[in-house]
C-alpha cells in the first residue's frame, strides 16, 4: 500500500444503504401507566413504544415492563414522609393505551439506609422467604441495628456474634 492512501475512504463510502429520513416520533404511541387499586394515585407515569408492526406486536413489547415510582408520589396523604421508598411496578396487561400494572418490589434510597447507619453500632441482615395465602412467595430482607440503652456508660452497643449472621 503506498503512502497516505486511505482505502476506506478513497472509494467514497457506502452507497444506496441510507433509505429514507424518518421521523422516529411517527413511529411511536404513548401509553399511561396504571398503579394497583390499592394507591390513591392511579395513573403515575407515561411511557413510550413502536406501534404495532408487522410481527411486532406493541403489547407484547409492553407486557414485562418494570416502572419504579416514589411511595409520596403515589400517595397524597403519605407527604413526604414516605418518600425515601421506592416501589417497582410490572406490567401485567395492556387495554387501550393503559397499562395495567401489579407489584414488583419495594426498596428504600441509599441516602435514607446510609442515614440509618451509625458508628459503634452492629448491623444485622437476613433474608426471609414467606408464602402467602394467595400463592405467591416473597423474599424480605430485613435490615435490624443495635441501639444504646438510655443509662449506658459504654460507648459501643454491639451484638453478641451469635446473634448476628
Amino acid at each position: 500500500m503506498a503512502l497516505g492512501k486511505n482505502k476506506r475512504i478513497s472509494k467514497g463510502g457506502k452507497r444506496g444503504k441510507r433509505g429514507k429520513a424518518q421521523e422516529t416520533m411517527a413511529r411511536k404511541e404513548w401509553y399511561d401507566v396504571v398503579a394497583p387499586s390499592n394507591f390513591e394515585k392511579r395513573q403515575f407515569s407515561k411511557t413510550i413504544c413502536n406501534k404495532t408492526q408487522g410481527t411486532r406486536i406493541a403489547a407484547d413489547v409492553l407486557r414485562g415492563r418494570v416502572f419504579e415510582a416514589n411511595l409520596a408520589d403515589l400517595n397524597q396523604s403519605a407527604g413526604e414522609e414516605e418518600a425515601y421508598r421506592k416501589v417497582r411496578f410490572t406490567v401485567q396487561e395492556v387495554q387501550g393505551r393503559n397499562l395495567l400494572t401489579q407489584f414488583h418490589s419495594m426498596e428504600m434510597t441509599t441516602d435514607k439506609m446510609a442515614s440509618l447507619l451509625r458508628k459503634w453500632c452492629t448491623t444485622m441482615e437476613t433474608t426471609v422467604e414467606v408464602r402467602t395465602a394467595d400463592g405467591y412467595t416473597m423474599r424480605l430482607f430485613v435490615v435490624a441495628f443495635t441501639k444504646p440503652q438510655a443509662n449506658q456508660q459504654s460507648r459501643n452497643c454491639y451484638a453478641k456474634q451469635r446473634l448476628v449472621k
